[in-house]
């Protein structure tokens, strides 16, 4: 799991194998949590196309769309364990 791009306080982008993950840190009022997924085929057209323009746009699209379509795709479990891991170490590097 690596880092490839991030937008600090907001979300970090990552990649493992062949997939891709958008961790986006979202807030509603008085509350914060974050929302993690995999990118699915088109995203990841849109990304290899656009960049991290496209990205951007994609955790703007998570952090204000009132539809459940991104909160039933988020993950959780191992694979949350290690972005988890791969942005504490993303951190710790930039810090230095």
């Amino acid at each position: 799991m690596q880092v490839i791009a991030h937008e600090p306080y907001f979300w970090f982008f990552l990649q493992h194998n062949n997939n891709y993950y958008l961790d986006v840190n979202c807030s509603y009022s008085f509350v914060g949590y974050n929302r993690l997924i995999q990118l699915n085929e088109t995203e990841v057209k849109e990304y290899l196309e656009r960049g991290t323009t496209y990205i951007n746009e994609l955790a703007n699209e998570i952090q204000y769309s009132l539809q459940p379509t991104y909160s039933e795709r988020h993950l959780m479990g191992e694979i949350d364990d290690l972005v988890h891991q791969a942005i504490t170490e993303f951190n710790a590097t930039k810090d230095k």
